[in-house]
């Protein structure tokens, strides 16, 4: 990470830096409860699902485009100085069985995945989101994303893996 912990949000290609306590932002009760706080974050809303993603996602998206796609990147830490970051996808179908596909392919690891944000979004190094540490959910006609990955620290695998727990009940910004 650059600057040793420097987080500032940053308003760039058409991304919109979001402040504490408004809509969309990740619920701190929950993120307390796992002894982290939210440090800082950066949406952006998109039309073009099949240019923001890749691999068989990208495929089946070219196939059976979404109507909207809202994407999500903030950082965590805990009292320690540990950083986490977190990315959440929101992908809007047309119809629930659409849906239900795009859930069911992106849930295969190795099949492709929606592209998070940049971190240079919140002026930080580049992040590689493995998947390794990922959740999903389907609700309604939106499969929502979360993808997290230690930055500073030690986080378990089991830890990350519950941050995405949390990731993916954040309300759509």
């Amino acid at each position: 990470m650059g600057a040793g912990g420097v987080f500032a949000a940053a308003a760039l290609a058409g991304a919109v830096a979001v402040g504490a306590g408004e809509l969309g932002q990740p619920d701190d009760g929950a993120w307390k409860g796992l002894g982290l706080r939210v440090v800082d974050r950066v949406t952006r809303d998109d039309r073009d699902c099949v240019a923001n993603s890749f691999g068989q996602v990208r495929d089946l998206l070219a196939a059976a485009p979404c109507t909207s796609l809202s994407r999500m990147l903030f950082t965590l830490t805990d009292d320690k100085g540990s950083v986490v970051a977190v990315s959440v996808a929101w992908v809007e179908f047309g119809a629930r069985d659409v849906a239900t596909e795009f859930k069911r392919v992106e849930d295969i690891h190795g099949t492709g995945d929606i592209t998070p944000l940049s971190a240079s979004l919140l002026l930080m190094d580049d992040i590689t989101f493995t998947a390794h540490h990922y959740d999903s959910e389907l609700l309604d006609r939106t499969v929502v994303v979360a993808e997290a990955e230690n930055v500073e620290g030690a986080a378990t695998p089991e830890f990350l893996h519950r941050v995405t727990e949390v990731a993916v009940l954040t309300p759509r910004p």
